[in-house]
């Protein structure tokens, strides 16, 4: 099964202010498909392209494919051909594709050829996909099937020979997009290659789940085929502004301004991604595997200095004091207070304990903290966010007396969840 959108097949673009960045996967785990790595210390940071197979996830870091997951069938053993010069990436169920100079490599499950590359798929490939036990390519505007053929996956029809420029497999059918125009071809046992109307023009994107079409047409989600878990029930949300699409299994995600939306089967934590990806609205590409969702996020780089802020903070030269996964010389230059200059916003240092602001916790701030002893919602020293100073807060103050330090980030934050206006001076 090809569980990944057309739109995740290549490098994905970024704003000038942006560097290519990291992946994060979640869902089923049984076979360590979702173990990318810490968030911030992640071994995929740099990746630019990712896809999912059933139960394995690659992505491509620089030119080089890298996987994990299941692996009982070699489709995460990386072959030396894919291990650099590679450009586009995908996935079958248990097979793995990429593209190196126009030709197609493919390795893992080979048992119904889809691993065994045809004459005509080793030069000039532009584009891939998968199937369960297909693998699909575009060669000069023209589709290529080979693999199983149970279904008639297989059979390209005579109006995918030209013109096609995008593809996507689902379980046992294959998608292609043609002028705009979604066709399908291979299993029907569910409508999943019943195109609707509404499918016929204007479309941009597509995609595949195990038994179900997605297709992305002026920013609105469609979806037709297999419906027994709300997979093709596309919600009022994913109706406009969406950028990407993927189908898992029995599940659809969708990318609309940077964040995920998900619908269908979420038994296994699919569309449970946890705190890091809702504090996080910087995603650039999505994919799907039978269980499990990958993501790829683009860290800013505020200060156009050429590194990413997210490495600023894992070294301390601009730490995210006040947790929100965002570096403060970003918050800086958005506005935030910093008014003795010395690059940490001053709500963060006052979180420190330094009211003052002269990066030492000593008896000055003390007698600033008694000054608003028991006043309701104080402008600063609330340490632990109660809207009122107390013991809690001279503790906190006691604590941190010293010089101040800056981890890569601080755990006690000080009008953190304000509104901006409030988090200035």
């Amino acid at each position: 099964m090809c569980c990944v959108s057309a739109a995740c097949f290549g490098v994905t673009s970024r704003s000038s202010a942006d560097i290519a960045d990291s992946a994060y996967a979640w869902g089923s785990n049984n076979y360590g498909q979702c173990d990318v790595g810490s968030f911030y210390e992640n071994p995929f940071n740099g990746v630019n392209a990712i896809a999912c197979g059933n139960y394995h996830t690659i992505a491509l870091k620089g030119d080089a494919v890298v996987a994990w997951g299941l692996n009982t069938e070699g489709q995460c053993t990386i072959p030396t051909s894919a291990q650099s010069g590679v450009s586009v990436i995908a996935c079958g169920g248990n097979h793995t594709i990429a593209i190196n100079n126009g030709e197609v490599l493919a390795w893992g499950r080979n048992i119904e050829g889809q691993c065994t590359i045809p004459v005509s798929a080793q030069s000039g490939v532009s584009a891939i996909a998968g199937g369960s036990k297909h693998t699909i390519a575009i060669k000069n505007g023209g589709v290529l099937v080979w693999g199983y053929n149970i279904s008639g996956q297989r059979n390209v029809p005579n109006s995918a020979l030209s013109g096609v420029s995008a593809i996507a497999g689902g379980g046992l059918h294959t998608i292609a997009l043609k002028d705009g125009k979604v066709l399908a071809w291979g299993d029907q046992t569910y409508g999943q290659c019943t195109v609707p109307s509404t499918a016929t023009s204007g479309v941009t994107r597509i995609a595949g789940g195990s038994f179900h079409t997605i297709a992305l047409k002026d920013g609105k989600v469609l979806a037709w085929g297999l419906n027994s878990q709300n997979q093709s029930t596309v919600p009022s949300e994913a109706s406009s502004g969406v950028t990407a699409i993927a189908g898992g299994s029995n599940h659809t995600i969708a990318l609309k301004a940077g964040e995920i939306i998900f619908w269908g089967n979420c038994d296994y934590g699919q569309c449970s991604p946890g705190d890091t990806i809702n504090h996080l609205n910087n995603v650039t590409a999505i994919a799907s595997g039978a269980l499990h969702n990958i993501a790829l996020y683009s860290f800013p780089d505020c200060n156009n200095n050429g590194s990413r802020d997210s490495w600023e903070l894992s070294t301390n030269q601009t730490p995210d004091c006040n947790g929100n996964f965002v570096p403060d010389s970003c918050d800086i230059a958005d506005g935030s207070a910093d008014d003795d200059a010395d690059g940490q916003l001053d709500q963060c240092e006052y979180a420190k304990g330094d009211l003052n602001l002269d990066d030492v916790v000593d008896s000055n701030d003390l007698g600033i903290l008694l000054l608003y002893w028991m006043e309701i919602d104080p402008p600063f020293g609330d340490f632990n966010n109660d809207q009122i100073i107390n013991s809690a807060d001279l503790g906190h103050l006691l604590a941190n007396f010293g010089p101040v330090t800056w981890g890569e980030s601080a755990t006690v934050t000080e009008h953190a969840n304000k509104p901006r206006d409030q988090q200035m001076r």
